[in-house]
This record gives structure tokens, C-alpha cells and sequence, in this order.
């Protein structure tokens, strides 16, 4: 039913604690920062109310003082709430990433969450489940606009397209809702659910082009007006108690333009109400066509900041630093990044944001940030193609425009939101990749198979009409790599059913091991093995993966970096394949990051590697975010390049000769295995090979290291190899020039090569 909060009159916001006032009592950090005009995310309801979760809703901002705002449902293409005061009431936990966030006060008007808009009058839920948008031949959202007058919604109804802009009008003593809308040309009309229809109908004089239609209950009222639009009042297909009031758009040769408005308050006021819509109910107000050619610049000019450049070794750190300290309190948790052909990357930011970034040089003496677009759900990944930038979030992947010119997203438009959101709140989307084909991957977390989706490595066509689940069985993934061949990597995280972080080279229709995420008809008794496995003090947390550029990177170009962000730092990835089975391992490298490190991409101007993290879950990270290169200077590096298994030992090989002493003595090598359970438990106890009832590690023996002629691979001969889910290889040698070459491989083997 409609709801009122204590104390409201209508729209009267002199009643209500005010939203400036509700902002300063906040207790996060999120609640301080301008999000923008509009903001995405799954909302939960107030107390009251019939509108449920809206799992893709768009928060829309009316006005700020006094303040008021609609929630508009992106499945359904129905308005659920309407509201005054707080803009949005962000969860506690984790500075708003721990739960949901709330409309930001009780509903003044809610819709309960069937099809907004329907053909033949019956409003339905026509999904399997609660949870997806809705078949594209009933509806589909398509996107939205910033304009001088407020955010404009684009989307279709049974084929049909649809422009509105909600607003609000206020007289001296009330205040409406209002949507005014233009739709296409039809040979059909079409019905839009306004708000339910409570209690007994009121009686109220004709109004001179102007459909009318209250009801009251209680002492309270709803008003409903239409202009150029027939009210009625229908039920629901399957609940056929509940009445709601429909707006009819009746078909036309020509595009039409009908303005409704909605108000709930006490009865009293109703006369003033009835006045003010009266002098507003000119069909004027809602032709939208015009309002599509960008907004105003909102957001000012760029931010300057001063990077820092690192020092020391063939591979250093250099720090593009993030402008932490910005007039709109912007948290800078940055989710993922790429760049434009010139060289300037754009970056998002967890909280909704992606910005711009400029002056990426050689000194990064004057590093530019402008901000470029808000209010998006969780953004977890970014790619740009062919210049524009394509932003994953929760709710769908996002192309943005720039309509105007003048560097700021103008048209946020909807390239493909198939996948199913629940209101679980870590249910994240993460990374965003391509392959050489165009189409694009990423990974979906986990829920406990609520959806269909979850626990899934996703693809969707380069075109973004096509959607499927390309593999399944994760829990946790955090992000995805793809090659330069197409070849897809996925790091899961340790939990249940996965004993520890495992990096995946994926191949289509796999599952991966997490069995609440399996989505098959019968339960899989074994998972498809990793490429390698790797311990929790090595990386508790995994990131997404990258490729070095393949020329100009020194003796690692082309070599795939597994990134950690529990421990904010990259892992070299060593592979082979034996018998058609991937397997390998990997190298921490001594590289540090200010945040947990999430995704990596090799800028196309200077070739170097480039990550950016945030600090959101457990981890080392310092700092919110960070935007991070790592540039090679040109030094000597002393690191393993290659690995191979053969039944008789191990063969390393080194970017650098090895001195020949030693490289040539066993003591200089140390090796463990041991096996995890896969098990329901969390994580998993070492345990050893040689006894499975065991926990702890089996040590070999090294009986001999034959140096290569050329001294860069050694061979550790070592009896009783054999398949086994973790190996540690422990090397203490140096280089013909002197240097130490110290570190550690966390190897897994699948199987043994041949000798």
C-alpha cells in the first residue's frame, strides 16, 4: 500500500528533517560525497510500503533543498518509490560496501514490482524469477541522459520507444509527482502502472483536459492526473484484490506526449493539490526529444596532482597519485582501468565514478583527473574500445557518451544487462575484458545459487546482444584476465570449496570447483584442475590477471602477472602444458602496491604495466585506492622465466646466466609438497602426499642440478614426483655477474612430462 511518513503532509517538506541536516548526522563517508544527479544500486525499501527490493533500481534526484527523489526499476521499467528528504541511506558496514543502501526515507508512493508498462493492460512479473530484466520483446531499458532539466530515462515497451523525465512541482502550500512522458508511434497502446489505488474512490469535478482520479483511506489521499492520457484503475494478473491506477497511451500515427502526476498526503490538502495541477498540466512539459543533446558541465575543471616516481631495480613502482582531497569528497577505491589511444587512461571508482586521467608522462609532473561520470552501481571493471569507455557494475555494462563535447558522460547508455542481481551484498561483478573477437568477459560472485548466474565467468557479444555463461564453479573471483590469443584466466578466492586461491586457465563450459555455483542438472563429483594453486600466505585474496606488453618490457615482456590484492602485490605466472594440460605456478615479485592490487593493463603509449586497487575487503593495502605503473628501466633481472616437469625433476630457467658453483649444488635448492581437501569446510589444512590422513608437508630430496651450457636453465633430478596440488621450490644462487638470485615457486603439477 502507499505509505506516508509520520508527519508528512504531502510534499510538505517543511515537516520533515531536512536532507542537509540527515547528511551531517551520517555515519559514513559515502553519505558526504555528491554522487551526482542519479545513483545505481539494489535498494532496499523503508518499513513500508509494496515496492520490495528493487534489484536494479536508478536513484534519481528531483531537487536537493528541500529534497526529494524517485526509484526507477531497470528490469521491470517501473517507478517503485517515490520520496523526501534523504537522497539515498547508505549501509554502515564497510563505508557502504558491507549491505545494501535504503531509498533514503519512507515512501510517500511505491509500486509493487511487476511490469511497469505492459500491452494488454495486465500487470504481471513474467520471469521464472524474481531477479533479470524482463524478455526484450515486453521491455527494455536502454538508458538514460543527463539534461539542463533532469535526467531523462530512455527505454521500449513491446517494441515501442519511451522517453520520460520524473520531476517535481511545488505550489505554495503542495507538491506532485511528475512524469512526463514521449512515446513513439504505435499501433497499439500501451498501459503504465501509476501507484496502487487504496480505499474508496473520491468524487471530484471534471477538469477541463485534465483526467482525474483520488481515492482515500484513513484521512489520507491519492491523487492521480493525466494529461493527454486516459487514467483507469486495473488489477493485477495474479492478485486480483490488489488495484492499481493505470495510465493508457492510446495508439497514434504520431509520437505523443502525456504528462501524469501523483500525490499521496492528507485529505485537507487536496484542494491545494488540485489547484496546483490544474496550472500545470500543459503537454508541453513533456517533449523530451530535445533534452538529448548532453547536459551542463557539472563537475569543473580538472584536478592536478604530482606523481612520484619509484627507484632501484630493473622493475620500479611509480605512483600516480590520486587527487584523495576533492571539493565532492569523491572515495577514490578504484576498481579498474584502461586507455585511449593517446594514452590517457580512465578509471573507476567502486562508489560509481569513472574519471579521466591526463598528463601520464615520463616525470608525471602534472597529472590531470576530471571527472567524467557518476552514480554508477559498483563499478568493478573497465575497458575502453575504439575510444570509448564501456564500465561494468553490478546491474549491466554501461557505454558512456559524451554528447556535447565538453568531457563529461552525457548519455549513460545500456549495452547489456542480462545478467541477474539478488540483493546479497557481496554479489559483486568484477573485471571487464576483451578477446581478439570483441566479445567481452567477466566474473560474477557467488550467492549460494540464488540466481542463474552467479559463480560464473560470463561473455557477452561484441555487439552485446548475446549473453552466456562461458564457465561456472566460483566463489569469489575478483577478476579475469584474457590474452592476446584469447585465452581466459580467472583467480577464485579461498573459502568453501575452495581450499585455497586458485589461478584457472578456463576453457568453455567448465566448472571450476565452488559446488553451490555449478548449474548443471546432476551435481559434478570433480572440479576441472587449475593451473596452479596458491597458499594463503602468498596471496589470501586474488586479483584479476595481465599480460605484459610482448616487446619493450625486458626480459618479462609477454609474461602473464597474476595479481594478489589481499597482499598488494603481482605473482609471475609460469606455465606449461603437458599431455593438453595446463599447469604451472607462480613468483611474488618484489613490487609493492598502495592499495589491493585488482586489475592490470599495459598502457599502448609507453608499454608499461599499470594497476590500480582499492582497500575495501582484508588486506595489507595502505592507502583508500591506488593508480600505480610499473615501469622497466633497463637493469638486469634475476628472476625464474620458465618452468617444466619432467618424471625425473624439474627444470628452471632464469632470465639471467647462473654462476656455475651455485647453480650446480643441491643444497642451494630447497622443495615441499603438499595436497588441500576440497571440502565444504573453508580453506583447507596442508596434508601430506605421502600420508593423505596427515596434515603437514613432504620434503625432497634434490639429487643433483645440471646447469645448462648456456647457464640459464638448471635440472634438479628428483625422485618420486608425481601429481600434487602444491610444491614449493626454494632457490638460494647467484648470478655470473654476482648479484643474488633469491625467491620461491608455488608450483602445481598435473601431470609428468616426458624425459
Amino acid at each position: 500500500m502507499l505509505s506516508l511518513r509520520k508527519g508528512a503532509t504531502g510534499l510538505l517538506i517543511t515537516a520533515l528533517v531536512g536532507s542537509a541536516v540527515a547528511e551531517l548526522s551520517a555515519q559514513t563517508r559515502w553519505h558526504q560525497m555528491d554522487v551526482g544527479p542519479f545513483f545505481s544500486a539494489t535498494f532496499q525499501p523503508q518499513r513500508s510500503g509494496v515496492a520490495g527490493h528493487t534489484h536494479k533500481g536508478i536513484a534519481i534526484r528531483l531537487s536537493r533543498e528541500p529534497g526529494a527523489a524517485v526509484c526507477f526499476d531497470t528490469e521491470l521499467l517501473r517507478m517503485s518509490a517515490g520520496w523526501e528528504g534523504l537522497f539515498v541511506d547508505f549501509h554502515k558496514n564497510r563505508e557502504g560496501l558491507g549491505g545494501l543502501p535504503r531509498i533514503g526515507a519512507e515512501s510517500l508512493f511505491s509500486n509493487y514490482p511487476v511490469c511497469g508498462w505492459v500491452k494488454d493492460g495486465e500487470f504481471r512479473d513474467p520471469r521464472k524469477l524474481p531477479f533479470g530484466p524482463m524478455p526484450d520483446a515486453l521491455g527494455k531499458y536502454k538508458g538514460l541522459y543527463r539534461s539542463a532539466k533532469g535526467t531523462v530515462l530512455s527505454y521500449e515497451v513491446a517494441g515501442v520507444g519511451i522517453l520520460e523525465l520524473p520531476g517535481i512541482e511545488r505550489g505554495e502550500n503542495a507538491g506532485v509527482f511528475t512524469r512526463a512522458i514521449e512515446v513513439e508511434k504505435a499501433a497499439h497502446s500501451l498501459f503504465m502502472m501509476v501507484c496502487p489505488a487504496v480505499g474508496e474512490r473520491v468524487d471530484l469535478a471534471p477538469a477541463d483536459s485534465l483526467e482525474l482520479l483520488a481515492f482515500e483511506k484513513n484521512g489520507e489521499t491519492t491523487l492521480v492526473a493525466a494529461c493527454a492520457g486516459k487514467l483507469s484503475v486495473r488489477t493485477l494478473e495474479k492478485r486480483k484484490n490488489v488495484r492499481v491506477i493505470a495510465l493508457e497511451v492510446s495508439a497514434g500515427e504520431h509520437p505523443r506526449r502525456v504528462k501524469v502526476s501523483a500525490w499521496h498526503g492528507k485529505k485537507e490538502q487536496l484542494p491545494a493539490v488540485l489547484a496546483l495541477v490544474g496550472r500545470s498540466r500543459s503537454p508541453a512539459a513533456a517533449e523530451l526529444a530535445p533534452l538529448l543533446k548532453g547536459g551542463p558541465k557539472r563537475w569543473g575543471e580538472p584536478l592536478i596532482t604530482k606523481g612520484v616516481l619509484g627507484s632501484g631495480g630493473a622493475y620500479v613502482v611509480d605512483t600516480l597519485t590520486p587527487p584523495f582531497d576533492n571539493p565532492w569528497k569523491a572515495m577514490l577505491f578504484f576498481g579498474g582501468h584502461d586507455f585511449f589511444s593517446n594514452g590517457d587512461a580512465a578509471i573507476c571508482s567502486v562508489y560509481g565514478d569513472v574519471w579521466i586521467v591526463g598528463g601520464i608522462d615520463d616525470k608525471l609532473e602534472r597529472i590531470t583527473w576530471r571527472r567524467f561520470a557518476t552514480g554508477l552501481f559498483q563499478p568493478l571493471g573497465l575497458r575502453i574500445v575504439e575510444d570509448r569507455i564501456y564500465v561494468l557494475g553490478r546491474d549491466q555494462i554501461t557505454r558512456l557518451h559524451d554528447l556535447n563535447g565538453d568531457g563529461e558522460a552525457d548519455y549513460y547508455e545500456n549495452f547489456n544487462n542480462d545478467c541477474q542481481v539478488t540483493p546479497h551484498s557481496h554479489e559483486y561483478t568484477t573485471n571487464l575484458h576483451t578477446d581478439p573477437a570483441g566479445n567481452f568477459y567477466y566474473m560474477k560472485c557467488s550467492n549460494d545459487s540464488r540466481s542463474e548466474h552467479d559463480g560464473s565467468a560470463i561473455r557477452v557479444s561484441k555487439d552485446g546482444k548475446k549473453f552466456e555463461l562461458f564457465a561456472t564453479g566460483f566463489r569469489n573471483p575478483n577478476g579475469l584476465g584474457v590474452g592476446p590469443d584469447g585465452t581466459v584466466t580467472v583467480g577464485d578466492q579461498e573459502g568453501t570449496w575452495v581450499p585455497a586461491t586458485r589461478l584457472d586457465f578456463v576453457r568453455k563450459g567448465a566448472f571450476c570447483g565452488y559446488m553451490p555455483s555449478h548449474h548443471r542438472s546432476i551435481a559434478p563429483k570433480i572440479y576441472d584442475p587449475p593451473l596452479c594453486w596458491i597458499p594463503k600466505s602468498v596471496d589470501n585474496s586474488a586479483g584479476g590477471q595481465a599480460w605484459a606488453s610482448p616487446e619493450g618490457w625486458g626480459p618479462l615482456s609477454g609474461h602473464l602477472f597474476h595479481l594478489s590484492y589481499g597482499q598488494c602485490r603481482a605473482l609471475l605466472v609460469l606455465s606449461e602444458e603437458v599431455d593438453g594440460q595446463a599447469q604451472g605456478g607462480v613468483v611474488p615479485m618484489p613490487w609493492k602496491f598502495n592499495a589491493g592490487s585488482m586489475r592490470g593493463r599495459v598502457n599502448p603509449s609507453d608499454r608499461q604495466l599499470y594497476i590500480s586497487g582499492l582497500k575495501g575487503w582484508q588486506t595489507t593495502s595502505p592507502r583508500d585506492g591506488a593508480f600505480e605503473r610499473v615501469r622497466y628501466t633497463g637493469e638486469k633481472v634475476y628472476l625464474p622465466v620458465a618452468l617444466g616437469v619432467k618424471k625425473s625433476g624439474l627444470k628452471l630457467t632464469f632470465s639471467e646466466p647462473l654462476e656455475p658453483e651455485s647453480a650446480s649444488s643441491p643444497s642451494r635448492y630447497s622443495v615441499e609438497r603438499w595436497n588441500y581437501r576440497w571440502t565444504k569446510n573453508y580453506g583447507s589444512k596442508d596434508w601430506l602426499l605421502s600420508d593423505p590422513n596427515k596434515m603437514g608437508r613432504d620434503r625432497m630430496q634434490v639429487g643433483a642440478a645440471r646447469l645448462s651450457a648456456d647457464g640459464r636453465s638448471v635440472f634438479l633430478e628428483i625422485d618420486g614426483l608425481a601429481a600434487v596440488m602444491q610444491m614449493q621450490i626454494r632457490y638460494r644462487l647467484r648470478s655470473v655477474d654476482g648479484n643474488d638470485v633469491r625467491g620461491d615457486i608455488f608450483h602445481t603439477i598435473h601431470k609428468l612430462g616426458a624425459d
